[in-house]
């Protein structure tokens, strides 16, 4: 009878979790008088699937507390995921020494894909690869977790080192390899590279390059300075270019300074996303750069009629095991915004320019 009003409490968190009703799942779940591993592993998987990982970490703390369920594999590649976005490094070690004292554990290679895509999020590279070199059996996935680790974290030759490897060992990269190859260039810098590799995919693998590979590109030439390259890649696209693309390409304006593109990649970004804060904020930095002070009053004009203003930024801070996140104060934001524009005034003057300075920032500190 227990184990039959189990099956049935199970049966009904598990469909409310697999709708996104995450409120009624848990008020289901915590209604239930014996719950067995399925019913904490799928709790777990739907906050670890929804990011809401700090609760996922908590959840995993009160059954490890309670103690009635042992976790198992399921178990902790859901907290291994929750470790992995939150860059909790000590916590997945703990996972790690965990799944090594327990014999009942099976680090099969979805668990120990899951613990070394930990390791390359935390940046902890040689864990990563200690784990690789362990594993018996290896996925795609598998593979490109290693990548990814080594390309996100700036080590964009061992990164490509790892994708040959993988070429050697039989394995077949898929579209989601070379995401990763592409963006190990991108972080890299490394221009050449990532033109051989988008050609690589579509030559050799018959993989034809996807909205995400396009992105890469394009961040990859924005961030080296080739803004023409970039744009003429994005006209060039099979697809149509959503404000992603344009998005990373407006970013390169802003660092490179190109004000005439900048400016069209704005504008062109505000006609697809008008609500969208972040196109308004970078074209008003392009203007402020340039001195345009009459064009940074129309942008901001333009915000107000929107109704838009500038997120603030958040901080996530650990304070004894918790996770906090802070919104930074708006006054500070707008001191910090215009002593920017000050300082691009500074650099006119310095040119031998006098900058025409907004009558809305004659303020007193």
């Amino acid at each position: 009878m227990v184990a039959r009003d189990v099956v049935s409490w199970n049966s009904m968190v598990d469909g409310y979790a697999r709708i996104g009703n995450v409120s009624v799942a848990r008020e289901l779940f915590d209604l239930m008088r014996s719950r067995n591993v399925v019913s904490w592993n799928t709790m777990l998987a739907l906050y670890a699937r929804r990011k809401d990982n700090a609760e996922c970490l908590r959840l995993f703390d009160r059954m490890m507390q309670e103690g009635e369920v042992k976790p198992n594999e399921a178990t902790l590649m859901s907290v291994l995921t929750a470790c992995a976005n939150l860059g909790k490094l000590d916590r997945g070690r703990w996972i790690h020494s965990y799944i090594e004292e327990n014999e009942r554990i099976e680090p099969d290679v979805l668990l120990s894909t899951s613990l070394l895509t930990m390791y390359a999020k935390c940046g902890a590279m040689d864990l990563a690869r200690e784990v690789f070199s362990e594993m018996q059996e290896r996925s795609v996935v598998s593979w490109n977790s290693m990548i990814m680790g080594y390309g996100m974290h700036g080590y964009g030759e061992k990164a490509l080192e790892m994708f040959l490897e993988m070429e050697k060992s039989g394995e077949t990269p898929n579209g989601a390899t070379f995401v990763c190859v592409l963006s190990a260039c991108t972080h890299a810098g490394m221009v050449l590279e990532g033109w051989w590799y988008f050609d690589l995919m579509k030559r050799v693998y018959k993989i034809e390059p996807k909205v995400e590979h396009y992105g890469c590109m394009v961040d990859l030439l924005g961030r080296a300075g080739l803004m023409k390259d970039s744009e003429e890649l994005i006209q060039k696209m099979p697809m149509e270019a959503g404000p992603p693309l344009w998005g990373a390409l407006l970013s390169a304006c802003e660092t490179h300074s190109n004000f005439e593109l900048g400016e069209r990649v704005a504008k062109r970004l505000i006609e697809l996303e008008p609500r969208d804060v972040g196109p308004y904020v970078l074209l008003s930095n392009i203007y402020a750069r340039e001195g345009k002070w009459d064009d940074v009053e129309k942008v901001r004009m333009m915000m107000r009629e929107q109704g838009l203003q500038k997120a603030a930024g958040l901080s996530l801070i650990d304070i004894a095991e918790a996770n906090n996140q802070y919104e930074s104060i708006h006054k500070r934001s707008m001191v910090s915004s215009m002593l920017s524009e000050m300082g691009a005034q500074i650099k006119l003057r310095r040119d031998g320019e006098i900058p025409k300075c907004p009558s809305s920032y004659n303020f007193r500190l």
